[in-house]
Protein backbone atom coordinates (compact mmCIF):
# COMPACT_ATOMS: atom_id res chain seq x y z
CA UNK A 1 0.00 0.00 0.00
CA UNK A 2 1.20 3.62 -0.92
CA UNK A 3 1.16 6.11 1.53
CA UNK A 4 0.53 9.55 0.27
CA UNK A 5 2.25 12.35 0.95
CA UNK A 6 1.66 15.73 1.01
CA UNK A 7 3.70 18.14 -1.67
CA UNK A 8 4.84 21.24 -0.11
CA UNK A 9 5.45 24.21 -2.99
CA UNK A 10 8.68 25.87 -1.86
CA UNK A 11 8.50 29.61 -1.99
CA UNK A 12 10.63 31.51 -3.80
CA UNK A 13 14.43 32.09 -3.30
CA UNK A 14 14.91 35.28 -1.45
CA UNK A 15 11.15 35.93 -0.22
CA UNK A 16 9.81 35.44 3.46
CA UNK A 17 6.81 33.76 4.18
CA UNK A 18 3.96 36.48 4.88
CA UNK A 19 3.72 37.04 8.54
CA UNK A 20 -0.18 38.30 9.29
CA UNK A 21 0.04 42.35 11.30
CA UNK A 22 -1.33 43.08 13.90
CA UNK A 23 -3.30 46.30 14.86
CA UNK A 24 -1.95 49.69 12.57
CA UNK A 25 0.82 51.21 11.66
CA UNK A 26 1.19 54.89 11.05
CA UNK A 27 0.70 55.62 7.26
CA UNK A 28 3.81 55.82 5.09
CA UNK A 29 2.17 59.21 3.48
CA UNK A 30 3.03 61.01 7.07
CA UNK A 31 -0.62 60.93 7.59
CA UNK A 32 -1.36 62.47 11.07
CA UNK A 33 -3.31 59.54 13.35
CA UNK A 34 -6.52 59.99 15.24
CA UNK A 35 -6.68 59.16 19.04
CA UNK A 36 -8.16 56.31 18.27
CA UNK A 37 -5.32 54.42 16.35
CA UNK A 38 -2.55 56.45 18.57
CA UNK A 39 -4.07 54.41 21.15
CA UNK A 40 -4.07 51.39 19.66
CA UNK A 41 -0.11 51.77 18.57
CA UNK A 42 0.60 52.81 22.75
CA UNK A 43 -1.14 49.17 22.90
CA UNK A 44 0.92 46.94 20.77
CA UNK A 45 3.88 49.41 21.80
CA UNK A 46 4.82 51.19 18.62
CA UNK A 47 4.22 54.51 20.81
CA UNK A 48 5.19 55.42 24.14
CA UNK A 49 2.52 56.15 26.40
CA UNK A 50 1.35 59.85 26.89
CA UNK A 51 2.63 60.05 30.10
CA UNK A 52 5.98 58.72 29.46
CA UNK A 53 6.00 61.41 26.65
CA UNK A 54 5.12 64.21 29.02
CA UNK A 55 8.16 63.06 31.36
CA UNK A 56 10.73 62.70 28.65
CA UNK A 57 9.03 66.35 28.06
CA UNK A 58 9.49 67.59 31.17
CA UNK A 59 13.33 66.09 31.43
CA UNK A 60 14.52 67.84 28.01
CA UNK A 61 13.00 70.95 29.52
CA UNK A 62 14.97 70.83 32.49
CA UNK A 63 17.74 70.17 30.96
CA UNK A 64 17.59 73.11 28.25
CA UNK A 65 16.92 75.34 31.62
CA UNK A 66 20.50 73.87 33.33
CA UNK A 67 22.32 74.29 30.59
CA UNK A 68 20.89 78.28 29.88
CA UNK A 69 21.61 78.93 33.81
CA UNK A 70 25.30 77.76 33.17
CA UNK A 71 25.60 79.81 30.57
CA UNK A 72 24.19 82.82 31.94
CA UNK A 73 26.09 82.40 34.98
CA UNK A 74 29.41 81.83 32.92
CA UNK A 75 29.59 85.02 31.35
CA UNK A 76 28.08 87.05 34.33
CA UNK A 77 31.46 85.48 35.89
CA UNK A 78 33.76 86.39 32.71
CA UNK A 79 32.04 90.23 33.08
CA UNK A 80 33.01 90.05 36.62
CA UNK A 81 36.28 89.42 36.34
CA UNK A 82 36.98 91.59 33.16
CA UNK A 83 35.60 94.12 35.39
CA UNK A 84 37.75 94.06 37.80
CA UNK A 85 41.12 94.16 35.75
CA UNK A 86 39.94 96.99 33.81
CA UNK A 87 37.75 100.11 34.92
CA UNK A 88 37.46 103.82 35.32
CA UNK A 89 38.03 105.36 38.51
CA UNK A 90 38.92 109.17 39.31
CA UNK A 91 38.58 110.34 36.03
CA UNK A 92 41.86 107.66 35.05
CA UNK A 93 41.23 104.39 32.96
CA UNK A 94 42.58 101.75 34.89
CA UNK A 95 43.96 97.81 34.24
CA UNK A 96 44.93 95.29 36.54
CA UNK A 97 48.44 93.46 35.20
CA UNK A 98 49.17 90.16 36.92
CA UNK A 99 52.68 88.70 35.84
CA UNK A 100 52.77 86.21 38.71
CA UNK A 101 55.73 87.31 40.86
CA UNK A 102 54.06 91.14 40.92
CA UNK A 103 50.84 92.73 40.02
CA UNK A 104 49.94 96.49 40.08
CA UNK A 105 47.09 98.88 38.78
CA UNK A 106 48.28 100.97 35.74
CA UNK A 107 46.60 104.08 34.72
CA UNK A 108 47.01 106.41 32.13
CA UNK A 109 46.27 110.09 31.88
CA UNK A 110 47.66 113.23 30.44
CA UNK A 111 49.55 115.63 31.69
CA UNK A 112 47.58 117.33 34.94
CA UNK A 113 48.87 120.65 34.06
CA UNK A 114 48.22 120.78 30.58
CA UNK A 115 51.18 118.73 28.60
CA UNK A 116 51.31 117.45 25.46
CA UNK A 117 51.98 113.73 26.63
CA UNK A 118 50.07 110.76 28.59
CA UNK A 119 51.52 109.85 31.98
CA UNK A 120 51.63 106.12 32.50
CA UNK A 121 51.17 105.51 36.92
CA UNK A 122 51.12 102.15 38.40
CA UNK A 123 49.81 101.62 42.06
CA UNK A 124 50.25 98.29 44.48
CA UNK A 125 47.03 98.86 45.80
CA UNK A 126 43.29 99.14 43.81
CA UNK A 127 42.81 102.78 43.70
CA UNK A 128 38.78 102.19 44.71
CA UNK A 129 39.66 100.42 47.82
CA UNK A 130 42.25 103.09 49.21
CA UNK A 131 40.43 104.42 52.40
CA UNK A 132 43.35 106.64 53.42
CA UNK A 133 41.46 110.00 54.88
CA UNK A 134 42.32 113.29 52.99
CA UNK A 135 42.35 116.81 54.07
CA UNK A 136 41.89 119.71 52.49
CA UNK A 137 41.76 120.62 48.48
CA UNK A 138 44.82 119.00 46.59
CA UNK A 139 45.44 122.00 43.17
CA UNK A 140 48.13 124.47 45.15
CA UNK A 141 51.69 123.77 43.29
CA UNK A 142 54.39 126.06 43.06
CA UNK A 143 56.94 125.47 40.00
CA UNK A 144 59.86 123.22 41.76
CA UNK A 145 58.63 120.75 44.41
CA UNK A 146 60.68 120.05 47.55
CA UNK A 147 59.52 116.52 49.36
CA UNK A 148 61.15 116.26 52.18
CA UNK A 149 61.32 112.98 54.73
CA UNK A 150 61.09 113.11 58.35
CA UNK A 151 64.41 110.92 59.23
CA UNK A 152 62.59 108.75 61.27
CA UNK A 153 61.41 106.84 58.05
CA UNK A 154 64.91 106.84 56.31
CA UNK A 155 65.53 103.50 57.61
CA UNK A 156 62.28 102.35 55.61
CA UNK A 157 63.18 99.76 53.00
CA UNK A 158 59.62 98.17 52.22
CA UNK A 159 56.99 99.67 49.98
CA UNK A 160 56.26 102.87 51.47
CA UNK A 161 60.10 103.73 50.41
CA UNK A 162 59.68 102.29 46.93
CA UNK A 163 57.00 104.68 46.17
CA UNK A 164 58.81 107.53 47.26
CA UNK A 165 60.72 107.40 43.48
CA UNK A 166 56.81 107.27 41.72
CA UNK A 167 55.93 109.90 43.61
CA UNK A 168 58.88 112.11 42.62
CA UNK A 169 58.27 111.28 38.93
CA UNK A 170 54.51 111.92 39.53
CA UNK A 171 55.29 115.47 40.47
CA UNK A 172 57.56 115.94 37.97
CA UNK A 173 55.86 114.44 34.84
CA UNK A 174 52.38 113.75 36.01
CA UNK A 175 51.31 116.70 37.04
CA UNK A 176 54.01 118.55 35.46
CA UNK A 177 55.62 120.57 38.28
CA UNK A 178 59.16 120.99 37.26
CA UNK A 179 62.00 119.38 39.13
CA UNK A 180 62.09 117.64 42.24
CA UNK A 181 64.58 118.93 45.15
CA UNK A 182 64.85 116.41 48.42
CA UNK A 183 64.96 118.04 51.93
CA UNK A 184 64.80 116.65 55.27
CA UNK A 185 62.56 117.88 57.78
CA UNK A 186 65.55 117.97 60.46
CA UNK A 187 67.58 120.43 59.95
CA UNK A 188 71.64 119.30 61.20
CA UNK A 189 70.26 116.02 59.26
CA UNK A 190 70.11 118.87 56.38
CA UNK A 191 72.96 120.33 56.63
CA UNK A 192 75.08 117.24 57.04
CA UNK A 193 73.51 115.41 53.76
CA UNK A 194 73.64 118.99 51.86
CA UNK A 195 69.70 118.58 51.29
CA UNK A 196 67.37 121.06 51.71
CA UNK A 197 65.73 122.13 55.47
CA UNK A 198 62.10 121.96 54.33
CA UNK A 199 58.77 121.93 56.27
CA UNK A 200 55.92 123.67 56.19
CA UNK A 201 56.82 126.32 58.66
CA UNK A 202 59.92 126.95 56.90
CA UNK A 203 59.22 127.64 53.06
CA UNK A 204 56.27 129.65 51.70
CA UNK A 205 56.94 130.18 48.28
CA UNK A 206 57.44 126.43 47.35
CA UNK A 207 55.22 123.27 46.99
CA UNK A 208 56.94 121.27 49.93
CA UNK A 209 55.57 117.99 50.38
CA UNK A 210 56.12 116.75 54.01
CA UNK A 211 56.47 112.80 54.67
CA UNK A 212 56.73 111.70 58.48
CA UNK A 213 55.88 108.71 60.51
CA UNK A 214 51.89 108.64 62.18
CA UNK A 215 48.69 107.60 61.58
CA UNK A 216 47.79 107.09 57.85
CA UNK A 217 46.42 110.19 56.46
CA UNK A 218 46.95 113.01 53.36
CA UNK A 219 46.23 116.74 54.18
CA UNK A 220 47.01 120.53 53.17
CA UNK A 221 48.37 122.44 55.90
CA UNK A 222 45.93 124.79 57.12
CA UNK A 223 47.96 127.27 57.71
CA UNK A 224 51.00 127.12 54.07
CA UNK A 225 48.14 125.97 51.10
CA UNK A 226 51.59 125.18 49.00
CA UNK A 227 52.49 122.48 51.88
CA UNK A 228 51.41 118.87 52.46
CA UNK A 229 51.95 116.32 54.59
CA UNK A 230 51.82 112.36 53.91
CA UNK A 231 51.64 110.28 57.58
CA UNK A 232 52.82 107.07 57.04
CA UNK A 233 52.16 104.47 59.40
CA UNK A 234 53.92 101.05 58.17
CA UNK A 235 56.92 101.38 56.14
CA UNK A 236 55.49 98.32 53.95
CA UNK A 237 52.47 100.23 53.39
CA UNK A 238 52.37 102.34 50.39
CA UNK A 239 48.65 103.62 50.40
CA UNK A 240 49.28 107.02 52.02
CA UNK A 241 51.98 108.23 49.19
CA UNK A 242 49.48 106.35 46.91
CA UNK A 243 46.24 108.28 48.07
CA UNK A 244 47.79 111.65 47.39
CA UNK A 245 49.29 110.92 43.77
CA UNK A 246 45.19 109.94 43.56
CA UNK A 247 43.76 112.88 45.48
CA UNK A 248 46.23 115.32 42.93
CA UNK A 249 44.54 113.68 40.36
CA UNK A 250 40.59 114.01 41.50
CA UNK A 251 41.40 117.70 42.58
CA UNK A 252 42.78 118.61 39.21
CA UNK A 253 39.17 117.90 37.16
CA UNK A 254 39.12 113.74 37.78
CA UNK A 255 35.58 111.87 38.78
Amino acid sequence: MVKKTRNSVPSKKGTAPSVPLKGKVPNSSGKKLDDDEKEELVAEGELPKKSVRKSEDRQLIWVVAIIVVVFVATLATYSWFEGEKSFEFGGVDWVFEDYGTFSYYHGRFANLLGGDFIYNIYLANDPRKNDVPTFGTFDKFKYGVVISINPELNSCRGDASRVMRDLGAFMADGLGAGPMNLGSTDEEVANSTGVLFANCDVIENRTVIVVEPGDNFVAQDSDNPNCYIISIGDCDDASPVEKFMLKVIKDFGGD
